[in-house]
């Protein structure tokens, strides 16, 4: 359920999978977005 976060071989932080699935939803409504008003034009 948890992720590590990693830089240079080096564990920094961990993430959830929610914090995965939010970032996904929020780039799937900027694209959304962004070609709704690209196919307004």
């Amino acid at each position: 359920r948890h992720l590590p976060v990693a830089d240079n071989g080096k564990v920094i932080g961990i993430i959830s999978i929610g914090d995965v699935v939010t970032a996904i939803i929020e780039s799937q409504k900027e694209t959304i977005s962004y070609l709704h008003n690209y196919i307004s034009q």
